[in-house]
């Protein structure tokens, strides 16, 4: 029965709420949506020229209550990076501010999504996802969580910031990470709103593990930038996680696309 029940579901043409709709991930989940003839109404602070879109703001609970109006699944992908407070006020504050708000509507079930190892290495950031995963987890609504590596557009922001002083760029070489693109990432997202809530689900990574001094290497390479790379020691415990290991996911390579492919893809290398 439940498996029936499941495969009706997928059938049906759903109406989601994309929280985040705008964002990295978020926008490639509402295409995917709507090019499989669902509704996907985005939930931003800037939706400006967006169709099927309400502009509200997590932090203060702004435009939730219109944005839940008439929807049966939330795909919760905003976040706030910028800094802890940030963190804390979109992630921990906003999702329970919205699962408040969607229970007792027609809200069916909440995808959550987070980031692999955040339990395992102490960045304030991660401590925020965390709470949200909590949060999530006291069951307002009916939910699941996936949990991915970073996307390949991160690597590329993190070596940007790592690139501020002229000529250099210095980043930590024993960091290691399992990029994965964030439409496949989104694909499997898609496919989770599109089933029964299921908990916490396996992780999603990416198909390689890499330090950071071949991540950078390649990028450097692909954008055939001169810039020397130099070593960057941070004797900081949340950098010594990372070297270990901790934001990655052995077990699970689900992603196909490399990160040496999307900068072929990107630049044309």
């Amino acid at each position: 029965m439940a498996a029936r029940a499941g495969a009706f579901w997928r059938e049906a043409s759903l109406n989601v709420l994309v929280t985040g709709g705008t964002g990295t991930l978020g926008r490639h989940v509402v295409t995917l949506l709507r090019q499989s003839g669902h509704r996907a109404r985005i939930f931003s602070r800037q939706p400006r020229g967006h169709i099927d879109a309400v502009q509200g703001d997590l932090r203060t609970g702004a435009g939730i209550a219109q944005a839940l109006a008439g929807m049966e699944v939330i795909v919760h992908a905003a976040s706030a990076t910028r800094s802890p407070l940030a963190a804390r006020a979109v992630d921990v504050d906003g999702t329970r501010r919205l699962l408040t708000a969607a229970r007792g509507t027609g809200i069916r079930h909440v995808v959550y999504v987070s980031i692999v190892g955040i339990d395992h290495v102490s960045y304030p950031y991660y401590r925020a996802k965390l709470a949200a995963e909590s949060v999530v987890r006291e069951d307002m609504v009916p939910w699941s969580i996936l949990r991915a590596t970073q996307f390949h557009s991160f690597m590329e922001l993190m070596l940007a910031a790592f690139s501020r002083v002229p000529v250099v760029t210095a980043i930590p070489f024993e960091w290691q990470f399992q990029p994965v693109d964030e439409r496949e990432v989104a694909r499997r997202v898609f496919e989770i709103s599109l089933d029964q809530p299921s908990g916490t689900l396996p992780d999603f990574g990416g198909p390689e593990i890499r330090d950071c001094r071949s991540i950078g290497r390649a990028w450097l390479d692909a954008r055939r930038s001169r810039r020397r790379l130099v070593n960057l020691s941070l004797p900081l415990q949340a950098s010594r996680q990372v070297a270990e290991g901790r934001l990655t996911c052995p077990d699970h390579r689900d992603g196909k696309l490399t990160f040496g492919q999307y900068l072929d893809e990107k630049y044309g290398t």
